[in-house]
């Protein structure tokens, strides 16, 4: 697993890198450039998920996760609150179903729409500084009267790039009150952040 810092949790990880290696081959007839792309086995599982939408590769993202006694400790918390989509233009959320399978399989509680993204705007390509003021002024926090302030609470995403996104739910989080917070995406997109 990899380490996913910051000082808005106490303890974060990535599963594994999304990509091992990605080599600019040339363009293809359209002008658009083309690479050789080698993905780790979750980042493949997670590509097929995420962008392919090929959801029958669900069982062996959660066989991965089973197969790590170092993520079986790490889940042991109360609450998993997932990062709000921001492309709602998919047959199904990649983080959505494998947060539900993660429920599922592991015992523990999956919390939905306690953070929600108003502003449906995709900010992969957005620099980091503006990334996060559109984040900010997007996303909103709504009380769970069943999500107990002392809980243990890991943010969830699918796959953490820059960390834009799951710091800016942390201090949503913080503002409201909850201390003890975790982080967990299946891949990790960068090792130097």
């Amino acid at each position: 697993m990899v380490h996913l810092f910051s000082d808005k949790w106490i303890e974060g990880y990535a599963f594994s890198v999304h990509t091992i290696y990605s080599i600019y081959t040339g363009e293809n007839e359209y002008g658009h450039p083309q690479f050789d792309t080698k993905r780790s086995p979750m980042g493949e599982l997670v590509y097929q998920l995420k962008y392919k939408q090929n959801i029958s590769v669900l069982p062996e993202i959660i066989k991965l996760l089973k197969s790590d006694n170092t993520f079986l400790e790490y889940i042991n918390k109360d609450f998993v609150i997932m990062v709000p989509a921001t492309n709602k233009n998919r047959k199904f959320q990649p983080v959505e179903v494998v947060a539900d399978a993660i429920g599922k399989e592991f015992n523990i509680k999956i919390i939905k729409n306690m953070i929600e993204a108003d502003n449906h705007v995709e900010i992969k390509q957005v620099e980091k500084a503006k990334k996060i003021d559109i984040l900010k002024s997007s996303y909103s926090y709504s009380e769970n009267l069943s999500v107990n302030k002392e809980s243990k609470i890991i943010i969830f995403d699918d796959v953490y790039d820059s960390g834009s996104t799951m710091n800016v739910v942390a201090d949503l989080l913080q503002q409201n009150g909850y201390k003890n917070l975790y982080a967990f995406a299946l891949t990790h997109t960068r090792i130097n952040d």
